[in-house]
């Protein structure tokens, strides 16, 4: 019987909520880290940046030995999920420990966010490698796997969505706060929330998909448990040109959105001058057209290459980033805070929250192609090497943009302290930096990826051919090759 008669829509649905937990860790670190340590607490954007460098360093090589080490695990339980299971307490505990800093003074803050990014990323790693994995070995259909990637990112825009209305309730305007995400007193118990959702997300998820395990790949008795097995399987990995120049060009476009999203509440609060009221409104905007952006994925990419899409999802996402800015050097951008001002901004934040679900759902269904094409070349089912090493360029991406965000934000001297609560109180010339830096920088920092996306080559004719041969090679008791076929 094959794969496709066991994969019922619970065992999907539960595989999908487990990216709510991602989806709000991810949006704790892209949005409010920064600002949190930065603007809030007085950390210097720079060592803010560095310690989230050193975060992505340590994934660095623990995402791509995760890969190695779910694909070789031959537990009862399955490959992957030992791991999801062993995750879900030390990611959450570490996220919130994260935000409730016992100490004061500069450089024992950023020991303390050095050191509690490092632990939330181990506790994320132990679960996001084995997830992506999971989900490429659910199904090998071309066009079933892009469904499956799309309603898994749709809970994870649910994730950032949650977040944007906690955001809304407890960073409301005080006497004392105009803007409510400067006091840190609304910290801690809105991490708490998100932390707990993580956690009951990735219990639900690794419960929910536990049963389908007896026909999915299972580990080759024969592995050689060797400990240089991670670094070969990685040179393995990037021997492959589909692999290599997916990666290259995912990094292109993403380290751009990182340095924009570390930018964002910076550029809402202080340029934009959104009001408490107004800023959510914004930020959901991107996220809601992200999540509309997932659901007709499946729609778009019926009949049309996956790179088609991408090529597209960047090239929009850069279009509604840049424009609002060109708009107000130029004099014609409603004032600040205007009620027509708020109006643009949501429509350019539509736009962008469409592009970007284009390239997270295609990237993450051509991963899964790609690993097809590896199994026919080595004969080994590999999804959790090509996942780990995916998972790090998606967390390295986060991190090294919002650490290039840190240190362009020191370039610019962008003041911080009690005393930054309005755009009135930083200067003009300032503000005109951040703007430039938001809007033209950040979008002509994607330019790269129109190159790097040409190479890759794997389209629908290609990787049907990929299928069929890989359909006809023998089965063998405990291949992983070709067991799920």
């Amino acid at each position: 019987m094959s794969l496709s008669a066991h994969l019922t829509f619970n065992t999907k649905l539960s595989y999908w909520f487990g990216q709510l937990a991602e989806g709000l860790f991810n949006s704790i670190f892209g949005i409010l880290l920064l600002f949190y340590f930065n603007q809030v607490l007085g950390v210097s954007a720079s060592l803010c940046g560095l310690a989230l460098l050193i975060g992505t360093l340590v994934d660095a090589f623990t995402d791509p030995m995760m890969g190695t080490i779910s694909d070789n695990c031959t537990s009862k339980l399955g490959r992957r999920h030992p791991f999801m299971y062993a995750s879900a307490l030390p990611a959450a505990l570490c996220l919130w420990l994260l935000f409730v800093p016992p100490v004061q003074g500069e450089w024992q803050l950023f020991a303390w966010l050095t050191g509690f990014v490092v632990l939330a990323k181990l506790g994320m790693t132990l679960y996001h490698v084995p997830h992506l994995a999971l989900g490429a070995e659910l199904t090998q259909d071309h066009d079933e796997r892009t469904r499956i990637v799309a309603f898994r990112m749709l809970f994870g825009v649910a994730g950032w969505i949650l977040v944007t209305i906690g955001f809304a309730t407890f960073f409301a305007a005080t006497p004392e706060y105009a803007n409510g995400q400067l006091n840190p007193a609304n910290y801690p118990t809105f991490i708490a929330l998100a932390a707990a959702g993580v956690f009951i997300s990735i219990v639900v998820t690794s419960l929910g998909t536990q049963g389908i395990v007896p026909h999915l790949p299972m580990a080759q008795s024969n592995t050689a448990k060797k400990r240089t097995q991670v670094f070969l399987d990685l040179r393995t990995a990037f021997r492959n040109d589909s692999f290599r120049w997916l990666i290259i060009s995912f990094v292109s476009a993403s380290i751009p959105f990182g340095i924009g999203g570390a930018f964002a509440l910076y550029v809402n609060t202080f340029y934009w001058e959104l009001t408490p009221s107004q800023l959510p409104v914004v930020m959901m905007a991107q996220f809601l057209a992200t999540l509309v952006g997932y659901a007709i994925a499946p729609a778009l990419g019926r009949g049309r290459e996956k790179r088609t899409l991408l090529v597209w999802g960047v090239g929009l996402w850069a279009a509604a980033t840049v424009v609002p800015f060109l708009l107000r050097f130029a004099g014609i951008f409603p004032a600040p805070g205007s009620d027509a001002a708020l109006v643009l901004l949501v429509a350019f934040q539509l736009l962008a929250g469409a592009g970007i679900a284009q390239l997270v759902v295609a990237v993450s269904s051509m991963m899964a192609d790609v690993a097809d094409e590896h199994a026919l070349v080595d004969g080994r089912r590999n999804e959790g090497v090509f996942f780990g090493a995916f998972a790090v360029c998606t967390k390295a991406t986060a991190g090294v943009g919002i650490a290039i965000g840190g240190v362009l934000l020191d370039v610019i001297a962008w003041p911080t302290g009690d005393t930054i609560r309005t755009a009135a109180d930083v200067p003009p010339e300032t503000l005109t930096y951040l703007a430039i830096l938001a809007g033209p920088v950040v979008a002509s920092a994607a330019v790269p990826f129109f190159y790097c996306i040409r190479h890759y080559r794997i389209d629908r004719k290609r990787h049907a051919s990929i299928r069929q041969a890989l359909a006809q090679l023998p089965q063998r008791s405990g291949d992983t090759t070709t067991g799920a076929l």
